[in-house]
């Protein structure tokens, strides 16, 4: 079995994907012109929300047969993970609207993929531009699946967009648990298809199209931001740990200097070659360079459309 990181991956999907979709958006832009609407009916719109293998099994896992590992020899579970998101909004770029129904919801990553919204009566044709926001919970927002009541109640008293439980062990450092709340609110704009890489979707006459909201939480474990090549990292979170207990909250990753990574004793943390690690923002602002602040913007870009469709991110006030 072949071993790579995501950003391998993401390269041998986008390639598969595009394989596949070929005859399928011939055949859809047949049926529905690839423009304004047609004659023989309107059609439905189905969002789902994924956080894929790696929200239910962990890591490693295996994707289309290659195995997503950290770098550095953690394995990670999820108990729940907790994404507050809605404002679903689909509209052409021509200035026709589409659908914007307001509605919030939650939904457990952990526990599987979940429906969000199926709209119908939408005219056929491309909608190419679909946005949705990932924002705090508030009283209005609806649980999905298995949401409970004090999952929601955690989400909206700390104003959280996600919520993460889960647990870290490594066969030399030991098993940790970290419940991470954070607060990242977004807008996602005018995704680009993760099938086909064109703009938003297509929906046919008299028949329901697919859209999945597909969260890759790999993001949360990013070394680098604003880079294809990111390894997974859970080294600098064991470090930030200096309490000597088995949890590690996410205020305490504040501790860690993106450039003065250490362990829980105050050492350098080094990297596979035996340098010093240190993590890279790239050209991406920081409000302080400190391991908090970095996963919570590689965590704001967690939202795709379809698996690798890119969205516009625009950061909300928290």
């Amino acid at each position: 079995m072949k071993s790579e990181n995501r950003s391998e991956i993401h390269r041998t999907s986008r390639l598969r994907r595009a394989m596949r979709c070929a005859a399928g958006l011939a055949l859809s832009c047949w049926a529905v012109g690839c423009g304004g609407g047609e004659d023989g009916g309107t059609g439905a719109l189905r969002v789902r929300i994924s956080g894929e293998g790696a929200a239910r099994e962990g890591y490693p896992f295996v994707k289309e047969g290659v195995e997503v590992r950290f770098a550095d020899g953690w394995s990670i579970t999820f108990r729940k993970y907790l994404v507050s998101f809605g404002d679903i909004e689909v509209k052409g770029l021509d200035g026709e609207p589409g659908s914007s129904s307001g509605k919030r919801y939650v939904a457990d990553l952990h526990a599987g993929d979940q429906i969000a919204e199926e709209i119908e009566g939408l005219s056929p044709r491309r909608w190419d531009a679909l946005s949705f926001s990932v924002l705090p919970a508030s009283e209005e927002s609806l649980p999905l699946g298995n949401v409970s009541e004090e999952d929601m109640a955690r989400l909206a008293a700390g104003r959280f967009t996600y919520y993460i439980d889960g647990e870290a062990s490594h066969p030399e450092r030991g098993r940790f648990d970290f419940q991470w709340g954070l607060q990242n609110p977004t807008r996602n704009r005018n995704c680009s298809n993760g099938l086909d890489g064109t703009d938003g979707v297509i929906v046919r006459p008299n028949a329901t199209t697919e859209a999945e909201l597909t969260f890759h939480v790999d993001h949360l474990f990013w070394d680098t931001l604003g880079a294809e090549q990111s390894r997974l990292r859970f080294d600098p979170m064991w470090g930030a740990n200096k309490d000597g207990d088995t949890t590690i909250t996410f205020d305490e990753l504040s501790g860690q200097r993106l450039a003065d990574l250490t362990d829980p004793e105050g050492a350098p943390l080094r990297d596979e070659a035996g340098q010093a690690l240190v993590y890279n923002p790239g050209s991406i602002p920081l409000p302080d360079k400190n391991l908090r602040e970095f996963v919570l913007v590689s965590s704001a870009s967690q939202a795709h459309l379809n698996g690798l469709g890119l969205c516009s991110v625009q950061a909300l006030a928290p």
